[in-house]
């Protein structure tokens, strides 16, 4: 009886004792709270890397030279009497431009004609005797001597009417100089030396520049590595000749582009020691003569045209401390990392070198949501179209506004 009673108090007290931890298991599965629910993708906007033929095209720094420019010089001493042009203005080819006193080369030319006209009654005199002794040295009724000394006379008499005739071209010469006149048709500069100075003592003195301007040269500088690259690239095929190669667009000292494009037409054969360029010279049409020599100028020089070459939006491409990535969407819209090598930027593109082919899907918007292997949800992204906030911005607005 007694162990029977034992027996039941301790059951009850086993009881009391598993009651409390029983009571606790579930109060603690009770306030345990529910699994949040896994984030939707990140909306993201892609495009697709295309390949295309693209044009090779370099700035540089130019300098516009005239077309022909022609140093105007006195070619005769004397006073220089009168200048009949405007300084600034067009001038034609054989437009007189300056004169010089004339009157030392006018009386040169009479002396000139005068000396001629008496070597040419010499010779005359000198011809008569020697065909009036011709017939007699055959009769012997002159001594040989005489005969050849008459014809040694009209030989004579024949050099000095030579002479004679050099003097007067040469007189006429000096004296067409004292009319200085323009070589070559353009702008004519300003008068170098004034009214009633002596010029062409010594040497030829400089009077003007006239410069054809109707078209001009831009002479622009490639560094040598460049130049190398490219013709190595043009051997590989990897840029070819297309119908724009060779060609430049100008960019005047405002900003404004220049109307008209010009032509490759000549390239220096050596490299500057002093600075490691190639010159390099476009003639460009230049009708209404907005570009002047010496004016410094932007040359976008198109080299050649570069087949098969993978673009991108310049949005799509990030700049890191380690060089350029881009995130491509792949199977399952899944996003991967890639790193480029990029090129120079045409228009609003990167031009890709390594990294990505043509047809694959590149994350344009959303890139600062993007995780390695993140599933995401691409939309097409337009050109110029105005960013899509994410969803949770959009609710946090209508709530505000409500």
């Amino acid at each position: 009886m007694r162990k029977n009673l034992g027996l039941t108090k301790s059951v009850a007290l086993s009881l009391l004792l598993a009651l409390p931890l029983a009571m606790l298991m579930s109060a603690c599965e009770k306030k345990a709270p529910p699994a949040a629910p896994k984030p939707p993708p990140a909306e993201v906007r892609v495009v697709t890397s295309r390949s295309e033929t693209v044009p090779v095209v370099n700035e540089y720094v130019g300098r516009v030279a005239a077309f022909r420019s022609v140093e105007v010089r006195a070619r005769v001493e004397g006073i220089l009497e009168q200048r009949h042009f405007v300084e600034g203005s067009e001038v034609k080819k054989g437009q007189l431009l300056y004169t010089i006193d004339p009157t030392p080369y006018r009386i040169a030319l009479n002396d000139a004609l005068a000396d001629q006209a008496r070597s040419s009654a010499n010779l005359a005199s000198a011809r008569s005797k020697e065909k009036r002794l011709a017939p007699l040295v055959k009769e012997n009724a002159i001594s040989q001597q005489d005969y050849e000394d008459a014809v040694t006379a009209v030989k004579q008499t024949e050099a000095q009417l030579a002479v004679s005739a050099a003097n007067v071209e040469r007189a006429q010469t000096n004296l067409g100089y004292t009319k200085v006149l323009a070589t070559e048709s353009g702008k004519i500069g300003a008068a170098l030396v004034p009214e009633g100075r002596l010029v062409g003592r010594g040497e030829s003195t400089h009077l003007t520049t006239v410069d054809r301007l109707d078209q001009v040269y831009v002479n622009f500088n490639v560094a040598d590595r460049d130049a190398l690259i490219l013709r190595r690239e043009l051997s590989t095929g990897r840029v070819k000749e297309g119908a724009g190669s060779a060609q430049a667009r100008i960019f005047l000292p405002d900003g404004s582009e220049f109307e008209r494009t010009g032509k490759l037409d000549f390239s220096e054969s050596q490299v500057n020691p002093s600075t490691g360029t190639i010159t390099l010279r476009v003639v460009m049409p230049n009708p209404k003569q907005k570009l002047l020599p010496g004016m410094y100028v932007r040359v976008v020089y198109t080299s050649g045209e570069r087949p098969n070459t993978i673009l991108i939006p310049q949005k799509a491409v990030t700049k890191t401390p380690t060089g350029h990535v881009a995130w491509v969407v792949g199977p399952e819209n899944k996003v991967e990392r890639r790193d480029l090598v990029v090129g120079e930027w045409l228009k609003s593109d990167w031009i890709i070198e390594k990294g990505l082919g043509a047809g694959e899907t590149v994350v344009v918007e959303g890139l600062q949501r993007l995780q390695q292997g993140a599933v995401v949800k691409p939309t097409p992204w337009v050109p110029g179209a105005a960013p899509s906030a994410p969803a949770s911005v959009i609710s946090a607005a209508s709530a505000a506004s409500r």
